[in-house]
């Protein structure tokens, strides 16, 4: 299954037993499917026995305790019916907040059953967030909706938190577009980078020196020759970790902060195609220090 250029929007949603795909289980899925404008035309909720006890630390964050999932079915049964509602409309949008999570489990729990990985993309409205509104005291989904006043029912319930990022999106008018895309994760490549960085991936393999013009950060925003090294993630957000010239050591660049993107070179090498939605001429947003 892949994307439908022109189909509709789906607001994704999982909980878990836990933070790590590697040894936690999905124990509720949720899905909202709706146009440009918020019209619904469909929805999936299902809780999903993850076959090992809940961790008490997750119970306290959703509520799903192990007597609500005793007549659950598996991820077996109930992933295979989830991928099933997704063909029957195909997304041209996939959205999620913290995105990386949900494509994280999505792909763990898949390979598992060994079944194969759909091509879709999970875009990210907490990176599109953390752009749009980088002064926000959280970026956290209920205090960004309770702000907006998107109040869709109890935090951390799947198709609640689906509602809330259908609002968020439907709210921002999708401004930007989304700055990162996760596919979902294949555990036999291991961890790539976002989609829409591949032209940065391949410069840090040639150990390509680059411009970035950034938004924010120690020294405001402006423009930063860097050598990248490496994607990492830190409490949600992506960073491209590379040597700063100017400051001569490593540092961590927010993805949502980089607005272009430009290969330097003896030969004057060109831009690197903006695929993440990044626009040259975007405008740069103050961000206060250590955001």
């Amino acid at each position: 299954m892949t994307a439908r250029p022109g189909g509709p929007i789906v607001a994704i949603d999982l909980e878990t037993t836990g933070l790590f795909p590697e040894s936690d289980r999905i124990v509720e899925i949720g899905a909202v499917r709706f146009d440009a404008n918020g019209v619904e035309s469909g929805r999936f909720e299902r809780l999903v026995h993850p076959g090992r006890p809940m961790s008490p630390s997750a119970e306290r964050i959703h509520g799903i305790s192990d007597a609500m999932l005793a007549g659950a079915d598996p991820a077996a049964v109930v992933l295979p019916d989830f991928l099933l509602w997704l063909e029957e409309d195909p997304p041209g949008l996939v959205l999620a907040h913290h995105a990386r999570f949900d494509a994280a489990f999505l792909g763990r729990e898949l390979a598992r059953l060994g079944r194969p990985l759909p091509a879709l993309e999970v875009s990210d409205t907490l990176a599109l967030a953390r752009r749009l509104f980088p002064r926000a005291p959280s970026h956290r989904l209920e205090v960004l909706c309770e702000q907006l006043g998107i109040d869709p029912g109890p935090a951390h319930r799947a198709i609640a938190d689906c509602l809330r990022v259908k609002g968020l999106w439907l709210a921002i008018g999708g401004q930007g577009g989304p700055l990162v895309r996760y596919p979902i994760f294949d555990p036999s490549r291991g961890d790539t980078a976002p989609s829409g960085w591949e032209a940065v991936s391949e410069a840090i393999a040639r150990g390509a020196r680059l411009r970035i013009r950034y938004a924010g950060g120690s020294r405001g925003p402006g423009p930063r020759e860097i050598v990248p090294r490496r994607f990492s993630h830190k409490g949600g957000a992506a960073y491209l970790v590379a040597v700063c010239l100017e400051d001569g050591f490593e540092k961590a660049f927010r993805l949502d902060r980089v607005r272009s993107i430009e290969e330097l070179g003896p030969s004057g090498a060109g831009s690197i195609p903006p695929s993440t939605g990044l626009r040259p001429d975007a405008p740069l947003e103050p961000t206060p220090r250590g955001d």
